[in-house]
This record gives C-alpha cells, sequence and structure tokens, in this order.
C-alpha cells in the first residue's frame, strides 16, 4: 500500500519561491553534519543559508550577522565561523561567506564505521562521562566573554 502524504493544515499559506531562494540539504541533519557543533554554529549556518543566494554566497557583514544572531563579543562570531569552515560547511574569504555543498561522506557514517577503542581504553578512574568538545569550546568562549565583560567595566585594571 502506498504511503500516504500528509496534507499541510494551512494549504493556503504553502510557501512560494518569490524573488531570493534558500534551502538546507536533507543531509544536513539525516546525516548528521549538525553533530558536535554548538547551538550558535548551527544558528549562523541556518542564517547564512537563508541569506545566500543560488551560489551560496552571501554578502552579510559580521557586524549584521552579529545582530541577528544577538552576538556581543566579536569571537563568539569568528570562533561558530572557524568551527564551520573546519567542519567544511562553509568558506569565508574577504568578508564573503559562502555556504558550501554538503561533503560526499556522511560524519554520521564515519562516526559508525570507525574502529572501537580498546577494552583498556573504555575503563576510567572516574565516573563523570567524557566532555564533549562542543562543551569545551561553549566554555571557552563564555570565560571570554566574561573576560571582556570584566575589562570593559574596569577590572583587572590596576
Amino acid at each position: 500500500m502506498p504511503k500516504s502524504c500528509p496534507q499541510p493544515p494551512r494549504p493556503d499559506r504553502r510557501r512560494s519561491i518569490r524573488g531570493s531562494f534558500s534551502w538546507i540539504d536533507h543531509r544536513f541533519l539525516r546525516e548528521g553534519f549538525d553533530q558536535g557543533l554548538t547551538r550558535l554554529e548551527k544558528l549562523l549556518y541556518f542564517v547564512l543559508v537563508a541569506v545566500s543566494n543560488q551560489d551560496g554566497v552571501s554578502f552579510y557583514s559580521d557586524a549584521r550577522l552579529a545582530e541577528l544572531l544577538d552576538i556581543r563579543f566579536p569571537h563568539e562570531l569568528e570562533a561558530a565561523r572557524n568551527e564551520l569552515v573546519a567542519q567544511d560547511l562553509i568558506a569565508n574569504e574577504d568578508g564573503i561567506y559562502q555556504v558550501l555543498d554538503l561533503p560526499v561522506g556522511s560524519p554520521k557514517k564515519a562516526r559508525d564505521s570507525s574502529p572501537s577503542l580498546p577494552d583498556h581504553a573504555l575503563r576510567s578512574s572516574s565516573s563523570l562521562p567524557p566532555v564533549r568538545k562542543t562543551a569545551l569550546r561553549e566554555a571557552a568562549s563564555d570565560l571570554e566573554s566574561v573576560k571582556q565583560l570584566l575589562e570593559r567595566w574596569g577590572w583587572g585594571r590596576r
């Protein structure tokens, strides 16, 4: 029996392309390209997708992106941008962003096929779970934000 297609609750409000165009590749979520990214990194990616042209290019300035994303400190945007570049999701050159076609290899498949750890690596003297890379990045970003606030308020200057 064929699978029926769900009907939209508001057929009178179906989306249509008017003027500009953007899309998010379903593979971004289905194949795990979002895994390991912080909220800010995901949000920056989604905003760049939303404001890019058919080639994935956006001319939004860092100041405008910071305003849209409610970012207070330049290092926060810089860190999010650097991580998206490192993950091969975007390119950035001379103030121009490009959302890239997703890499052929799925990060989820790479993780699933990676060799398992030896037994001695799984044993730990601590009962605490391992700290995730994103948690460390978020903590470092938060510490930098606090440091900048303290400097702004005159703390640390003698």
